[in-house]
């Protein structure tokens, strides 16, 4: 196994284990961590999972959203113009955009950037309103959609905090057997992952997704010689851990 040099990145904005198990707050090793930031709180039914990438001097129109979202930047910079003041996010750091809150977002940089965003919608609710009138379920112009990822949620706890993870994994880089505290949602950006569970092992190549099952134990990774980078979306309930280690 490759070892990992770990970046951790947490913002906070507003189950139970076997005795063998160690319980950290932390993502399991294997993976270089490139972003992990955290949103309390959130508590709707479904879970829209987007990388996009704004091209320098890319902006999109005044917007709001159906439902809570979180927005981290990956790599860039990014300018959000909302209610007469303009703020501006680097690598690493995270906004929170409320639904009925119109709001301008671009690069206003001259180098590229990309952002991750989990937006929770209301079962059937719009992800994108403009001024202009015209509700639908796509983003607003501006920037380019690099994933997409829809997952439906029956179940949320009342209050939970909402994780967002850019994970790196080098070939032959693999966690330890490991589950977390709440539901994820899992998007291969690059490369192909395999995951070993109790259902087996499963391949997953460049965009496509998986869900982990909080109580489900896996060992997740890279077997091939080309990198692989995942983003991930982990609904916790407030107070549990992320992540469990199997010992």
């Amino acid at each position: 196994m490759h070892t990992s040099r770990a970046i951790f990145l947490s913002l906070t904005l507003v189950a139970c284990t076997v005795a063998t198990d160690r319980t950290t707050a932390q993502t399991p090793a294997g993976a270089t961590v490139v972003l992990n930031t955290k949103l309390e709180n959130a508590s709707l039914m479904e879970v829209v999972q987007l990388v996009l990438d704004f091209a320098p001097g890319a902006f999109t129109p005044a917007h709001t959203h159906g439902g809570l979202g979180f927005v981290s930047v990956i790599s860039g910079e990014i300018t959000v113009r909302e209610t007469g003041k303009t703020q501006s996010f680097k690598a690493g750091q995270s906004w929170a955009e409320k639904p009925g809150v119109y709001a301008e977002v671009g690069n206003a940089g001259t180098a590229p950037a990309r952002v991750l965003a989990t937006f929770m919608l209301p079962k059937g609710a719009a992800l994108t309103m403009t001024h202009q009138g015209g509700a639908n379920q796509q983003l607003p112009p501006g920037p380019t959609t690099v994933s997409r990822s829809n997952f439906e949620v029956n179940s949320v706890p009342a209050h939970y905090d909402l994780h967002q993870l850019i994970l790196d994994f080098a070939p032959g880089a693999f966690t330890p057997e490991h589950t977390h505290g709440g539901p994820g949602f899992v998007t291969v950006l690059a490369g192909q992952m395999v995951v070993r569970d109790r259902n087996g092992e499963r391949t997953f190549k460049t965009g496509e997704t998986w869900r982990e099952a909080p109580g489900d134990y896996a060992v997740v990774g890279n077997p091939h010689s080309a990198p692989a980078q995942v983003a991930v979306s982990f609904l916790v309930p407030k107070g549990t851990a992320l992540t469990t280690n199997r010992n």
